[in-house]
């Protein structure tokens, strides 16, 4: 009996601990489009978002998302239309379609935000990783995902090619991670 104690507490702890990282990252922080500079993750159930967004000024994001053993599936890169509703509940915006299918709002610069497919792609480089590139102005822009026995996940997150530090929030708490890559343990 002792030698069962002995092995179950640390399991538990490990569990513990576990659930307690993951739970940070519930529920979406609080951020505004073209107000704010960074980036924002969080899990909503058992799908993970990442968005990002800038003061208005043209900014290149770009990383990856990696698992530590099991798959990344049902990557979805967002519609910035539906998610300027959510971020401006009842505010009317009149939003087009840009080239490569993107959307931005009208009345812009005019000039286009995406002037390649490298500069605005998101997708899976595997089962485990998904790898990102793009542009943004004045836009939300993001991609969600969910996991398959997933140990770990690993966020290498950059803007205008650097770490991008202290511009990361995650969590309807806005809690701001102490170190990058950001690793987020989900066993």
């Amino acid at each position: 009996m002792r030698r069962f104690f002995m092995l179950a507490v640390p399991l538990m702890l490990v569990a513990s601990r576990a659930a307690a990282q993951t739970e940070l990252y519930d529920g979406r922080p609080a951020f505004a489009e073209g107000v704010d500079l960074g980036y924002y993750l969080w899990r909503d159930g058992d799908t993970w978002r990442l968005r990002w967004t800038t003061k208005g000024r043209m900014r290149a994001f770009g990383g990856s998302v990696v698992a530590q053993s099991g798959k990344l599936k049902s990557l979805k890169r967002i519609d910035v239309e539906s998610e300027r509703r959510v971020i401006y509940p009842g505010k009317k915006l009149l939003v087009v379609v840009g080239p490569l299918g993107r959307s931005r709002v009208a009345g812009g610069r005019g000039e286009a935000v995406v002037q390649n497919r490298d500069q605005g792609r998101v997708a899976h480089d595997g089962d485990n990783r998904i790898v990102f590139a793009a542009r943004t102005d004045d836009d939300v822009d993001g991609f969600d995902f969910k996991t398959d026995d997933v140990d770990e996940l690993r966020f290498v997150l950059n803007i205008d090619g650097r770490p991008a530090g202290n511009l990361i929030e995650v969590g309807a708490h806005n809690h701001r991670p102490d170190s990058l890559p950001l690793m987020v343990r989900l066993k």
